[in-house]
């Protein structure tokens, strides 16, 4: 159970508000970012919708929590409650107990008690900002999903017009007629999305502090890891099946149809999927990873790279190094496998 996951994705969306960035008037706006795309021989800025990193890693870590607390590993104070604070200062290190650190020489030994009280900050990585700063690196990655770059032309935002009515309320006079009838807008996207998550498998419940002496509370962490790998697939299988991040999805939410998607488990040292800004990113994908495993062996470095793959949209090309997988759960559960078996 060791080893990098890198997978890419690529999403049929439509109709979605998934990330809002201000109110201007009555006009509530999505989050729009500036891309280059390459147009008629030549590069030129775009400005698409999208939907950032943080707001799917905010969804990750909720489903961890709740994975976490089902297997009974340890969740903080605040993390318990969707508040990913983390432990950003002594204060905070002295509601869940935890003593800051004195001395240079304690900065190891306090990195694996936070990790030991609580399984976001080890998988999510923190930052203590005290005296003795204390950085900890997340252990996934994810990464801003925007409109795929081949079909960057097939992306759009609208605003769509609402009106909150209440009639009775204009019958009692009580609000008044442009109170009780108050029309809004909401912008939404729809797009060929893609975006990128990476998973570190083998950072997961090691301490990142290079120096110091390793403590007792190391060996309570490598005891609990086979559990803490599992709970942060568990909380990535929920991601990619319920695809449940962002914001007002109790009135908007969108149509998503997963198109495609590519996983490599690689060890040692991680591989990272092409992006899926064109269909064709499974076969390079794995184009890249035989080339790159090729001249690492002449280098004398053996490479495994595992390579998964789910599509709906016809291939470049016949790949027959590969199994295309009919649906993104199977996906899922194979690439489970494939980490647990490294």
């Amino acid at each position: 159970m060791k080893g990098f996951l890198s997978t890419s994705f690529r999403l049929l969306v439509n109709v979605e508000s998934l990330n809002g960035i201000e109110s201007i008037g009555n006009l509530s706006r999505h989050r729009t970012v500036p891309i280059v795309v390459n147009e008629s021989g030549g590069y030129t800025i775009r400005y698409v919708p999208a939907i950032s990193g943080e707001s799917i890693a905010h969804a990750y870590q909720e489903l961890l929590v709740k994975r976490a607390k089902e297997m009974n590993l340890p969740v903080g104070l605040y993390s318990s409650r969707g508040e990913f604070i983390k432990f950003t200062d002594d204060k905070f290190l002295e509601e869940e107990g935890i003593k800051p650190p004195g001395s240079m020489n304690d900065l190891r030994k306090v990195e694996s008690q936070i990790m030991l009280k609580d399984i976001v900050s080890d998988v999510g990585g923190f930052l203590y900002a005290g005296k003795k700063p204390i950085k900890r690196t997340s252990r996934f990655q994810i990464g801003y999903m925007i409109p795929a770059l081949e079909e960057v032309n097939a992306s759009a935002l609208e605003a769509q017009f609402h009106v909150r009515h209440a009639l009775s309320e204009m019958k009692k006079g009580q609000l008044g007629e442009t109170r009780a009838q108050i029309p809004y807008n909401v912008e939404v996207g729809s797009a060929v999305y893609t975006f990128t998550y990476n998973m570190d498998v083998d950072g997961i419940s090691r301490v990142s502090t290079a120096f110091g002496m390793p403590s007792e509370e190391e060996n309570a962490l490598e005891s609990q890891r086979e559990s803490r790998v599992k709970a942060a697939l568990m909380a990535f299988v929920d991601l990619v099946s319920t695809m449940c991040f962002g914001a007002k999805r109790s009135r908007f939410l969108p149509t998503i149809e997963p198109l495609g998607a590519v996983a490599c488990v690689s060890a040692p040292g991680p591989f990272l999927a092409s992006p899926g800004n064109s269909r064709w990113f499974i076969g390079e994908t794995v184009r890249r990873a035989t080339r790159y495993t090729e001249t690492m062996k002449k280098l004398g470095l053996e490479r495994r790279i595992e390579i998964l793959s789910f599509t709906k949209e016809p291939l470049e090309e016949k790949l027959d190094e590969i199994e295309v997988l009919d649906n993104l759960e199977h996906f899922a559960q194979e690439i489970v496998e494939k980490v647990l078996e490294t």
